[in-house]
């Protein structure tokens, strides 16, 4: 059973360490092995790889992880290949893509915060807290953005209104989502979401859970929410298509095991089964 801890220094590296090897968002993996893993000290070495950016991620078990930022012409590793990470979905360890998604994460903010924006410096990576920090000026630190979503369940009785993004694929519904704006309660950001979208009111809304989302640096918070009122009008901007569906009769809809909104769904399916 893997474990990842989270951390932010590390006085050196170990012999043991791993690393999630990342070619701007895809991720090297093997196509002779079944699920996704980070690569050893020995791999790396030999891979014929350079590696553009380090940064320490924490502890897999008790193994120093980091992720390294390269550029994948070169590597004469076998069997490997680097796909975008939206496309390993499945294959994906639980206990992994949390590392894994801190790891996109943290490679998109280096690559984005290259200078200061206050004097145009260029910035220095603090050695033992995530910041860039200034050594020109008085800026603040830039500190990995994290950007708030809420996702929320709308349910009646044994039926949950699912939506059709106009980017899906046909017969592919999904739970309501939207960014909080600044000023907002995420109840009062998912109010708004809903009604926007698809033209209803929801009342009694409870907290389900959070998930890290790694496109490019979000933070999804889950919620139920219960029927109130209206008729569905889906705006036709984000959504085209959005009904009722029978907990037991529902269309296709994203996994339970990899995102949040089959978590969602999931769960409330289990409540009548």
């Amino acid at each position: 059973m893997l474990n990842f801890t989270p951390s932010n220094f590390i006085e050196k590296e170990s012999e043991e360490s791993k690393f999630f090897v990342l070619d701007n968002d895809s991720l090297l993996i093997f196509s002779n092995e079944q699920f996704i893993r980070p690569i050893s000290s020995n791999e790396l070495k030999w891979s014929g790889l350079d590696v553009n950016e380090k940064h320490f991620l924490g502890f897999l078990n008790d193994d120093p992880c980091y992720v390294v930022s390269v550029k994948k012409e070169g590597c004469v590793l076998e069997n490997h290949e680097f796909l975008n990470l939206r496309a390993l979905f499945g294959r994906v360890p639980d206990e992994l893509f949390g590392a894994i998604s801190r790891a996109l994460q943290i490679i998109n903010w280096s690559r984005s915060n290259k200078f200061c924006g206050k004097c145009g410096s260029p910035l220095t990576e603090e050695g033992k807290e995530r910041a860039m920090i200034c050594t020109n000026c008085d800026a603040d630190p830039l500190y990995p953005r994290i950007s708030p979503c809420v996702i929320t369940l709308i349910h009646k009785e044994n039926k949950v209104l699912l939506a059709h993004n106009v980017n899906f694929p046909d017969n592919f519904y999904s739970t309501l989502a939207g960014f909080i704006e600044p000023g907002e309660s995420v109840e009062e950001a998912l109010k708004r979401e809903v009604i926007e979208e698809i033209g209803v009111e929801v009342d009694n809304i409870s907290y389900f859970g959070s998930q890290t989302w790694p496109f490019p640096s979000q933070l999804m918070l889950g919620y139920f929410a219960e029927y109130k009122s209206g008729e569905i009008v889906p705006d036709q901007i984000e959504i085209d298509k959005a009904d009722w569906f029978d907990i037991n009769n529902l269309p296709n809809v994203p996994p339970s095991n990899i995102s949040i909104s089959g978590k969602l769904i999931e769960a409330y399916k289990n409540k009548f089964n």
